[in-house]
């Protein structure tokens, strides 16, 4: 998901599972990155419960950055996302 301006991503997500599973949040590297961190984003799992629903949160980015969300444990998580973001702002989610 991406905007051309900035942006605060709300997710909302259940796990379907019997096991442990949650989604997976990849973000551009923020300024708290510690110095050991590598690689080009930072990332962070959400753990589900399972066979439960649950809000994760909000996470925000600037204009043009993207956050990826994926499924974490090979989990079968259905996930609700709810953008805000500035009156006329164009949003792209891309779905593979």
């Amino acid at each position: 998901m991406t905007s051309d301006e900035g942006f605060l991503l709300h997710i909302w997500a259940r796990n379907i599972e019997t096991s442990q599973g949650g989604v997976q949040v990849l973000t551009p590297p923020s300024q708290f990155r510690g110095s050991g961190a590598t690689g080009p984003q930072d990332g962070l799992v959400l753990d589900v419960p399972a066979q439960t629903g649950m809000t994760l949160g909000c996470i925000g980015a600037q204009a043009g950055e993207t956050i990826d969300l994926s499924n974490a444990f090979g989990a079968r998580v259905t996930v609700f996302l709810t953008v805000v973001t500035a009156r006329g702002a164009a949003v792209t989610m891309t779905s593979e």
